[in-house]
């Protein structure tokens, strides 16, 4: 992020302000040439630039004070704390200017080395490792010119910078310092940040040992600060602990909100634990309390997973409702797909695939519409979905094509499965191993051979059908006799499964 140096003597020998860095910035999004008003800019320059006027406006610093730290900074060389002392003193918005720009550099080294520096010419004297003995002069002439540099504002900061960097155990060291060296009491948002640090790093005995410090001297933790604990056991399997939680919440007079209680549901319909879920939701609705619709989502999934196709159903159509309207992801949609399909409930295949089409618009909507005719074996059905998508000018997938053959082989009607199979050609749907799987089974259809010369049987195997079809119609024997005598060489050409499968049957004879 080096500044070119005619760029740097430009700006300073003009004494550029903030107002009129914004300018030059603002003249080169408009295309202007910046010759008039600044030296020849490059690209890097202009990015240069940018970063400058972001760190000036945020410190509310002059924009030549920024650029002449900056580019000392720049030099890797350069020790940030030789930087200061050569400097004499940093206001507080320069400062916090140069933490910025230590992190966003990557520069992690001097990010460490710099808040060690600040800590002993500051907010942090007393840190134990720190033992350059210059510090001390340092730390006497800075705080002797602003001894309020010693505040809860500037360790909040720090503290969140070092937990951010994932530094925690400096972030306990400064805190330590906070409280002993210079006796200010710390703020429930630094315990909460300190807190939450251990949490992400899965140190669970550290962040009860600062939530136990809170307790004892009467700060009161936020209820998010308990959200985090819960959800942080969760993911680590740890439920019972998250009873315990609620019930430390409780006795510590934090009572558990709607987002607790949200967050529980989620918890408990991820890991399947569905009495746990119906207690808690039981609770939440008798203290009128809302779901969210995060936790909805969950809980359609859970249903799906065991498939419960009553309660599915009933939290789907509660999803459907839902403002402003929430999008599932496909995964979602096949799940409660294949709970209707299991449960021969296929006229809401149909609705789901309207409704999924006019949040999305995608492939998976036009495959369950096809389903619901295609496992009813409805000709009609099948055949308005297809003019539907050519009316909408959608492109035919190998799924849409193999629901139809599949259907078609299944009402022996194999004028209109040689129908699709022309159509697939001539709409330059490649087939994949479900596509030759249902020509081979079909053993009424003599239209091997006409495939052969296309080439189709010299292309390597592909996997391209929506599983949802696998759910309606099986895999076939083709496919199952493939996965029980190919299981250690599955890649290859369709005409090399099919010797596989032929030599397979003649064996079985």
């Amino acid at each position: 992020m080096g500044m070119h140096y005619g760029l740097y003597q430009n700006l300073l020998s003009k004494r550029i302000t903030n107002q009129r860095l914004a300018t030059i910035i603002n003249l080169n999004h408009k295309g202007i040439d910046l010759h008039s008003v600044c030296c020849p800019i490059c690209d890097n320059d202009l990015e240069n630039l940018k970063n400058v006027f972001t760190f000036a406006s945020r410190a509310d610093v002059p924009a030549t004070s920024i650029i002449l730290v900056f580019e000392k900074l720049n030099d890797k060389e350069l020790d940030p704390v030789q930087i200061l002392e050569n400097d004499g003193d940093w206001s507080s918005g320069l400062f916090w200017a140069v933490v910025g720009f230590l992190n966003q550099t990557s520069r992690s080294k001097c990010v460490i080395k710099y808040v060690q520096m600040m800590l002993a010419l500051s907010v942090f004297w007393g840190w134990g490792w720190v033992k350059l003995a210059y510090f001390t002069d340092v730390f006497d002439r800075w705080i002797s010119k602003d001894g309020s540099r010693v505040s809860e504002f500037n360790y909040e900061r720090i503290i969140r910078l070092l937990v951010e960097e994932g530094l925690v155990g400096y972030a306990v060291m400064a805190l330590k310092d906070m409280k002993d060296i210079h006796g200010i009491q710390a703020s429930p948002v630094i315990y909460d940040l300190i807190i939450r640090g251990f949490i992400e790093k899965g140190r669970f005995e550290d962040a009860l040992f600062h939530l136990n410090e809170m307790e004892i001297i009467e700060i009161k933790p936020h209820t998010s600060t308990y959200n985090e604990l819960i959800k942080a056991y969760a993911q680590n399997g740890l439920y019972d602990d998250m009873a315990k939680c609620v019930k430390r919440m409780e006795s510590n007079g934090c009572f558990p909100d709607q987002a607790t209680y949200n967050l529980l549901i989620r918890e408990f319909s991820r890991a399947g634990l569905i009495k746990r879920l119906e207690r808690t939701c039981r609770f939440v609705m008798s203290k009128k309390m809302d779901f969210e619709a995060s936790t909805m989502v969950a809980m359609l999934e859970a249903y799906a997973n065991f498939g419960d196709l009553e309660k599915m159903e009933k939290v789907y159509r509660k999803v459907l409702r839902l403002k402003p309207k929430i999008y599932l992801d496909d995964v979602l949609i096949q799940k409660v797909a294949t709970v209707y399909i299991e449960n021969f409930v296929f006229s809401r295949l149909h609705d789901m695939g309207i409704n999924h089409y006019s949040r999305t618009g995608n492939n998976i909507a036009w495959c369950l519409r096809m389903l619901a005719h295609a496992c009813l074996l409805i000709r009609a059905g099948m055949e308005s979905v297809v003019r539907e998508m050519d009316y909408k000018k959608v492109k035919w997938t190998v799924t849409i094509a193999n629901i139809m053959l599949f259907a078609y082989a299944k009402m022996n009607d194999f004028g209109h499965f040689k129908a699709v199979l022309l159509e697939m050609e001539a709409r330059n749907v490649k087939p994949d191993i479900f596509t030759c799987g249902v020509l081979y089974d079909t053993h009424s259809f003599d239209g091997l051979d006409s495939w052969r010369k296309t080439g189709f049987f010299e292309d390597v195997v592909e996997f391209k059908t929506d599983p949802l079809v696998l759910v309606a119609f099986g895999k076939g024997d083709f496919v199952r006799t493939v996965e029980l005598d190919d299981t250690k060489n599955k890649v290859g050409t369709y005409e090399h499964l099919i010797k596989l499968v032929k030599q397979h049957q003649h064996k079985k004879r």
